[in-house]
């Protein structure tokens, strides 16, 4: 496996593996090249991409601080924080091929990320675990990262536009608001 940073030529491989893996149209070529210009950060990229010779087997979309003000659901409290949204980066999707998961690659993907997070002083990362994922493999990972709960919201996803993979349109899954203190992570 191979891990790369987010590029406008992985973006068709990008959306086919989210709509395989989230639901069909939970993200556009549009979508995808905002997100680029989110994840860019002081000439570097916060966003990863995991390939398994030549397939794109999972990707971990991160924007940088001052670059987002929510996630793709409804909800946000950054009155629960330690740092302002301003300064915080923001995991905005992990997804990971089916036939590749329980192997790690998330966490790989996560760790690379929060690295350059950590490499660039950037105190804090945001995320919304998703609640009804299999296992509820999205928030145990994040916890292991060391990710803390900060609050849940229903029906966060009711709002996107697309078809999700377990309840159809709308999506009516629960997301927890999650933060990482980079300043005291000892993950990487």
């Amino acid at each position: 496996m191979k891990i790369v940073p987010l590029h406008s030529s992985y973006m068709e491989q990008l959306i086919d593996l989210a709509d395989r893996e989230i639901g069909v149209s939970y993200y556009s070529q549009h979508e995808i090249l905002e997100q680029i210009k989110r994840s860019s950060w002081q000439g570097k990229q916060l966003s990863y991409l995991a390939f398994d010779k030549d397939e794109l087997i999972g990707f971990r979309l991160t924007s940088a601080p001052g670059k987002w003000n929510h996630g793709r659901g409804m909800g946000l409290s950054p009155h629960l924080w330690k740092f302002p949204v301003e300064d915080s980066a923001y995991f905005q999707s992990c997804f990971i091929a089916s036939s590749h998961m329980g192997r790690g690659i998330g966490k790989q993907l996560s760790l690379a990320c929060i690295d350059t997070l950590k490499g660039e002083n950037i105190p804090q990362v945001i995320a919304h675990s998703w609640k009804e994922s299999p296992h509820n493999s999205s928030f145990r990972y994040l916890t292991k990262l060391g990710f803390v709960p900060v609050i849940e919201y229903p029906d966060y996803w009711k709002e996107v536009d697309y078809e999700c993979s377990l309840d159809g349109n709308p999506c009516r899954c629960t997301a927890i608001e999650m933060a990482l203190d980079l300043s005291k992570s000892s993950v990487c």
